[in-house]
């Protein structure tokens, strides 16, 4: 576990800019890089109690998976939902059975038009994380297994 200096937590929200124009991403969170490169935000308070406790292995709430050797960065579910308001850019409006597949983890076959390598999906105003966008137009939702929702 390891806190983001000022200038990792810069090429980060740079990056978001660029993706997903986000401004101002997770400023009042301190910012944590766990094991896998995921990226938990939690605040000071948090940290000072788990420096106090033994065994602690995580703490914070996971918003984002970080891969420096590609320079990606992909939103989870907790993450595009607490930017929600500034994610302007490669946000793509799902219907009903499409959002069921989404959650579910499918391929989903849409066409849209973009340069960015993810994409954030969501239904309503709700956001439902993102999806690496392959090159034959189908999105792979990055959704965990445990997350999924199960075949009927």
């Amino acid at each position: 576990m390891k806190i983001l200096n000022d200038s990792e937590k810069k090429i980060l929200q740079e990056l978001l800019y660029q993706q997903h124009g986000v401004k101002e991403a997770f400023e009042e969170f301190i910012l944590v890089m766990g094991g896998d490169s995921k990226i938990r935000a939690t605040t000071l308070e948090t940290i000072e109690v788990a420096r106090k406790l033994r065994k602690v292995l995580q703490i914070g709430l996971y918003v984002a998976k970080y891969r420096r050797n590609k320079n990606d960065v992909f939103l989870s579910i907790e993450g595009s939902q607490l930017l929600n308001n500034q994610i302007t850019k490669n946000v793509v409006e799902l219907s009903e059975e499409e959002c069921r597949e989404w959650m579910r983890g499918a391929p989903i076959h849409l066409s849209i038009n973009t340069d960015s390598r993810y994409i954030v999906g969501k239904i309503d105003k709700i956001y439902l994380g993102s999806a690496r966008v392959s090159r034959d137009g189908k999105l792979y939702p990055q959704i965990a297994v445990w997350r999924r929702i199960p075949e009927e």
